[in-house]
């Protein structure tokens, strides 16, 4: 199933791949000469718009690739949006600065301008990005899968919580309780100090998430 995704994939992947290449290859290549005319200009600025648009092609067919597959390893929509959206921002991030070494714009002020701004807005939605952070990890230690059934004990949880995981996003973790509620968890509070423990594990097709668009 994974080769079969990756084969189809890899139609728009490697097309995709060698005009980065060749893109990032021209605007360099021109941005860097001693005597830089009108027609220089003009040829690094087309390099930079094919290495632009055919990175971000590459990143969106590389992201849902992967989503499908993680997907289909039953890691829940929410964990593969949540890894998807992750990966984006990285790729978003270096095909910025990339394009910008290419313009011969200095990096050194702008990540310091950037480094300033991230810790105003850190402060401003710190139990946002602490949820967010917290569903990161949450993605790499991997304590609980969607459909396990789990006990999860904190105070600041408000007691425990039994259930069935159903959905484990960017913010919360939604559970079906015994009784029939959904309930949603912060990850960050998961994380800091709940205790968690699995009983079995519950996958019912009728009961899945069904696959966002």
């Amino acid at each position: 199933m994974q080769s079969r995704i990756w084969k189809q994939a890899s139609v728009k992947l490697i097309p995709s791949a060698i005009f980065i290449i060749g893109g990032a290859l021209i605007a360099s290549h021109y941005s860097k000469l001693a005597h830089r005319t009108l027609h220089s200009r003009l040829i690094s600025l087309g390099g930079d718009l094919i290495f632009i648009l055919f990175a971000l092609i590459f990143l969106h067919i590389l992201t849902r690739v992967i989503r499908r597959i993680i997907t289909g390893e039953r890691l829940g929509q929410g964990r593969a949006a949540s890894l998807q959206f992750i990966l984006r921002l990285i790729g978003y991030l270096v095909i910025f600065l990339a394009t910008l070494n290419f313009l011969n714009v200095p990096l050194g002020k702008l990540l310091l301008g950037g480094a300033v701004l991230g810790v105003i807005l850190g402060v401003a939605a710190q139990q946002a990005l602490a949820n967010f952070f917290a569903s990161i990890i949450l993605i790499i230690s991997h304590p609980f899968s969607v459909g396990d059934q789990v006990v999860i004990t904190a105070g600041a949880l408000g007691g425990q919580h039994k259930g069935i995981i159903k959905d484990i996003g960017l913010t919360h973790t939604k559970i079906k309780e015994e009784d029939g509620d959904y309930i949603l968890l912060p990850n960050a509070a998961i994380l800091s100090g709940a205790a968690i423990r699995k009983i079995k594990r519950v996958v019912k097709k009728d009961e899945s998430t069904p696959a966002s668009k």
